[in-house]
């Protein structure tokens, strides 16, 4: 694939699959010599996404290939494949829908889970995994290996006020051994407002009032008793906006207007005085 401007040419591929979206636009799924994946969008958000998935890179989190392309006259992102092995795959969804149908709806344990889910809940979440594979010969290694790159991600979300982290999102793989894929869908990043209500971050029962709805940043701050030096040790490793920035070579030569919508210091610096707060209150005697 030659590019031109920054782009990646795809137009001497051949389309293999077209996966239609929610929102009405397709994925174009092409071969040459590995799956890609070619979705339509605008030079910003692609350009977020790209941002987005240096940062996870930077701290350890495992992301699909991503860069700038056009198809046929139309610009969006190309990714690589989360699966490019075709392994078996397990989504949060399966994890939740059998913990759900099997243990909550039949009344068996008490819990926040109830017929739509989130991952915010993460005693809750690693109840239903232990569940799900407790039939394996190392199930507690599985989900202690899973949970900790589980909440990896959902401190990420508060990074990159990445509001579409939800439970299709999140893939686990089986191949030797059970892991998580490469993260691959940032659609939302850069759009979740930390101090505002917001449903996706609400505990169930509540995100129908917005009034009792949990705002980001509480929910952050509830997670912090049981996982602030984890949390911190992340945050301390972030690279700054200028270094990421820099490492993307095409924006060089862009408005600086395309970049406007990447307020990723904002939300390190919303964090980062959450955690001396809480580190005042907490931790100093």
């Amino acid at each position: 694939m030659k590019k031109e401007d920054g782009y990646l040419i795809l137009d001497s591929l051949n389309v293999s699959q077209v996966i239609p979206r929610d929102n009405g636009s397709n994925i174009l799924k092409f071969y040459n010599g590995q799956e890609v994946y070619f979705k339509e969008s605008s030079l910003a958000l692609s350009i977020g996404h790209i941002f987005s998935a240096k940062i996870l890179k930077s701290i350890g989190v495992k992301v699909v290939e991503v860069d700038i392309a056009k198809y046929n006259n139309h610009e969006g992102l190309i990714s690589t494949s989360y699966n490019p092995d075709h392994l078996k795959e397990i989504t949060l969804k399966n994890v939740l829908d059998k913990y759900f149908l099997e243990v909550i709806i039949k009344k068996k344990h008490k819990s926040y889970i109830k017929s739509s889910y989130d991952l915010y809940n993460l005693e809750d979440l690693s109840s239903a995994l232990f569940y799900f594979f407790k039939n394996e010969v190392n199930t507690e290694e599985i989900v202690s290996s899973l949970m900790n790159d589980i909440i990896r991600l959902f401190f990420c979300q508060f990074i990159l006020g990445w509001y579409d982290m939800h439970y299709r999102n999140i893939v686990i793989l089986k191949g030797k051994d059970f892991h998580l894929a490469p993260f691959f869908d940032f659609d939302g990043d850069f759009s979740l407002d930390l101090n505002s209500n917001y449903y996706v971050v609400s505990l169930n029962n509540k995100r129908l009032n917005p009034k009792k709805r949990n705002k980001p940043i509480e929910i952050l701050e509830d997670s912090l008793n049981n996982y602030y030096n984890y949390f911190k040790s992340i945050f301390n490793t972030l690279p700054t906006k200028e270094e990421i920035l820099n490492e993307i070579q095409f924006i060089k030569n862009l408005s600086p207007n395309l970049l406007t919508h990447i307020c990723y210091d904002k939300y390190i610096f919303q964090i980062n005085e959450l955690l001396k707060r809480y580190e005042n209150i907490f931790l100093i005697k």
